[in-house]
């Protein structure tokens, strides 16, 4: 394992032919879309895509969502029960429900989580990405999706369950001030659970006057517990946007990167009208700032990491901007280079206690080599093997001296 680069890459989703169909008041977010003015629908080029780990593939830590189990990292999940309130168990992240890399995973919506026993304590979960907007640019949003043949959403009732992709713009207060639905059951929504997602593409919307965030995602409403195989799946989606004309033209997107350990890395944008323009460099999705003797040029063409260590590794953009709109680069992963794993052997014992810690190169026939001796201060105890690094083949005991 010596030398390996370490890297973390954000795979855009991969669109399989055609088509097929086409931070404020988490439980008013896609309320909105009835009480707000749906913007005309309208067909445009394919553009950037703008999402964060759109595939859905790289996962975050348990609670980073909003749920008490893991889901994917740069997406929030808001959910809740019209009478019990917020519940932190609504969806979360499977391997199961993934439907494009190897080894990559979906999200598992949980609809069996409302009830209609005596009262409707009905689901509701909201599932989206915020990402910085301008009033002009155009968007389009696609995704996969699909439901288990009970799923309560394909069942009539009152009030109505629904099954939504959603692209919606607020203002810098937060604000919605538009919202767009997508009625995924009604546009046929597959009942064969994760392995029958199909893709659906929402018609192409436009941002309104004082946009400043564009939030797309998927949304469960109103469901509820029925038998057997009743849940919801989603994976790969892709936000493209268009900007409005007069803003930047990137011409050249940042290159991936590599460093060493304590290196130095650096990423680079090409604009080819640049009068005027401002840039501004994210990391996995969250903007950056000069950190000094570590990170410099995070609002200039050139971002420059030095001192690199691991948690520098992932995906890096740009947005860049001028008076008619904004632009996102392409994501560019940076990996670290030229580090060296050891073993670690964990020791268990009274405090106080001497250990004795051998290894061998094989284990028949076992010619044992004493390493090190270890006197336990805390139980279990780490020792670290630093004669060894790399991937080479050891195997380990420990024996007890006194």
């Amino acid at each position: 394992m010596n030398s390996t680069p370490l890297s973390c890459q954000n795979v855009r989703a991969v669109q399989h032919g055609p088509p097929v169909a086409g931070r404020n008041g988490f439980k008013r977010w896609f309320a909105a879309t009835a009480l707000l003015g749906i913007l005309a629908w309208t067909t445009s080029a394919v553009g950037q895509n703008v999402l964060y780990n759109g595939d859905l593939d790289i996962l975050g830590a348990a609670g980073a969502n909003g749920q008490v189990n893991p889901g994917p990292d740069g997406w929030k999940i808001d959910a809740f029960k019209t009478i019990s309130g917020p519940i932190t168990d609504g969806a979360d992240s499977e391997t199961w429900c993934n439907i494009q890399q190897s080894g990559g995973y979906g999200l598992f919506f949980k609809p069996f989580q409302g009830s209609t026993n005596l009262i409707d304590d009905l689901l509701t979960v909201n599932f989206y990405q915020d990402n910085p907007a301008t009033p002009g640019t155009k968007y389009t949003l696609s995704g996969y999706a699909a439901g288990e043949a009970n799923y309560s959403g394909f069942i009539p009732r009152t009030p109505s369950p629904q099954t939504l992709f959603v692209v919606e713009f607020l203002d810098s207060s937060s604000t919605i001030i538009a919202s767009n639905g997508y009625d995924l059951v009604a546009n046929g929504l597959p009942n064969g659970g994760a392995a029958s997602m199909m893709q659906f593409t929402m018609p192409e919307v436009t941002a309104p006057p004082n946009t400043a965030t564009v939030r797309a995602g998927a949304s469960i409403i109103n469901v509820y517990n029925t038998t057997g195989a009743q849940s919801f799946f989603v994976d790969a989606f892709d936000l493209e946007a268009v900007a409005a004309a007069g803003a930047p033209v990137i011409a050249t997107q940042p290159s991936a990167a590599t460093a060493a350990p304590g290196g130095t890395a650096s990423f680079t944008v090409g604009v080819s009208n640049s009068t005027g323009v401002s840039y501004q460099w994210q990391f996995n999705n969250q903007n950056l700032a000069n950190s000094p003797g570590h990170i410099s040029g995070v609002t200039s063409q050139t971002l420059t990491i030095s001192g690199a260590g691991t948690n520098d590794i992932g995906n890096y953009r740009v947005v860049v901007s001028n008076g008619s709109g904004s632009v996102y680069s392409q994501t560019a992963p940076l990996a670290i280079t030229g580090i060296n794993f050891f073993p670690v052997i964990s020791i268990s014992g009274n405090i106080g206690d001497t250990y004795r810690i051998d290894y061998a190169t094989k284990l028949a026939p076992t010619d044992w080599i004493p390493l090190s001796t270890n006197k336990l201060t805390i139980s279990p105890q780490l020792f670290i093997d630093s004669t060894s690094p790399g991937s080479n083949s050891r195997f380990y005991r420990s024996v007890f001296v006194h």
